[in-house]
């Protein structure tokens, strides 16, 4: 095994005999065991169920030295059987379409069989193929689909029509489940000047897109009319420059004529470079558009991030606070003329203005008690008969 693989050889060593594969190797037992088999000469099935499993531990293993020419490494025969025996055939790309989902992103990552099975679903049978594999497309999770969408837009160079039907048909399932920031990852992908007027125009009237994807493609749009209305307009200024012209013996009507014929060709010019130089500044204004909406969203996404940081501290120092309680007091029972026992703690008491009692005085001193000696033996007075009172009501009780 240490001679076919180069990840085992650069881990064995004559002192370590035994290596654990854990992840990041998204192998299996009987993956693992396949791969044995193949290393010591021994015949290996390979099937539509099995043979991404094995390209990807090839992959992982780095099983691609072909060092004997004849039977060639795990990686060049798995490779030769995905290219002739799963791409050709409608049925064994969705087979080896569903079991890569499983194995996601190592079989993206590694060999991108995802997109690949996509691809050759979109060139067989019209593309009527690639249809079945949307609801299989859409269980994976946003981290696995960005994997893919970007591999997508690496592979399809002339038209992004199929990626954006993708990440619509994501965006629609997994509505309110995903973020604007992975909404907007994911459309990054989709190149807008490679998508047809149609889905153009389906994008630019789809709510479930991010604000920059819309910008991007309405400034796409403008440019695509803009484009056919310089076309028409060439077209029809050519034809008209072409027009067959009746036979006059007036030579002053074809020398006016042939003048009118020059003035509307350099018209023509003139407008055609007005309008490539407003192509120009358009293109422009969409780039420091798209610059602009992509700084707001960073804002806007710090503010966000403060917005929870804040939050999250005042609902701390909620659950502080919360922890203090204020016991009230039954002050039911201490009112004037209520009773109540001595054995529960309540009694009555008198406020300032009862022990001292009503005065004129802006001291709320009697006159009759005016010097401090008589203060303090008057409101002793007081305080011993309202403690009299106090015992006696509780005596009656």
């Amino acid at each position: 095994m240490v001679s076919k693989s180069r990840y085992l050889k650069g881990r064995l060593s004559d002192k370590i005999t035994e290596i654990a594969l854990f992840p990041p190797l998204n192998i299996t037992a009987e993956t693992f065991s396949a791969v044995i088999n193949f290393c010591y000469g021994a015949h290996v099935v390979i099937t539509p169920f099995n043979v991404a499993a094995l390209r990807i531990a090839a992959e992982l293993l780095e099983m691609t030295d072909d060092d004997d020419l004849r039977d060639g490494n795990l990686c060049h025969i798995t490779e030769t059987y995905f290219r002739r025996a799963v791409i050709v055939n409608v049925e064994h790309t969705l087979i080896v379409l569903r079991s890569c989902l499983d194995l996601l992103p190592e079989s993206e990552t590694t060999s991108c069989l995802v997109s690949r099975c996509i691809e050759a679903l979109d060139s067989v049978d019209g593309g009527n193929g690639v249809v079945c594999c949307i609801d299989d497309i859409k269980t994976v999770g946003p981290e696995n689909f960005q994997i893919i969408v970007d591999s997508m837009n690496r592979r399809f160079t002339r038209n992004h029509d199929l990626l954006y039907g993708f990440v619509d048909q994501y965006f629609k399932e997994h509505n309110g489940k995903i973020t604007e920031e992975q909404k907007s990852q994911a459309c990054s992908s989709i190149n807008c000047n490679k998508l047809s007027p149609q889905i153009l125009m389906h994008a630019v009237q789809n709510p479930r897109m991010p604000l920059r994807f819309l910008v991007r493609s309405m400034l796409v749009e403008q440019l695509y009319a803009r484009r056919s209305t310089i076309s028409a307009t060439s077209a029809n200024r050519h034809h008209h420059h072409h027009e067959p012209r009746p036979n006059s013996n007036n030579n002053s009507k074809k020398k006016k004529k042939q003048q009118t014929d020059d003035a509307i060709t350099l018209g023509a010019i003139l407008q055609r470079d007005a309008a490539m130089r407003q192509v120009a500044q358009l293109k422009a204004a969409m780039e420091a558009t798209s610059s602009r909406i992509k700084s707001l969203e960073n804002d806007l996404n710090g503010m966000k991030n403060l917005l929870h940081e804040s939050e999250r501290k005042l609902s701390i120092l909620d659950s502080r606070s919360a922890s203090f309680h204020h016991v009230r007091l039954d002050t039911s029972r201490i009112h004037r003329e209520e009773r109540g026992s001595i054995s529960s703690g309540s009694c009555r008491f008198m406020d300032y203005k009862q022990l001292v009692g009503e005065s004129s005085s802006p001291y709320g001193l009697d006159d009759r008690a005016s010097t401090p000696r008589a203060d303090r033996k008057y409101i002793g007075r007081k305080l011993i008969k309202g403690l009299k009172s106090v015992f006696r009501v509780s005596k009656q009780d």
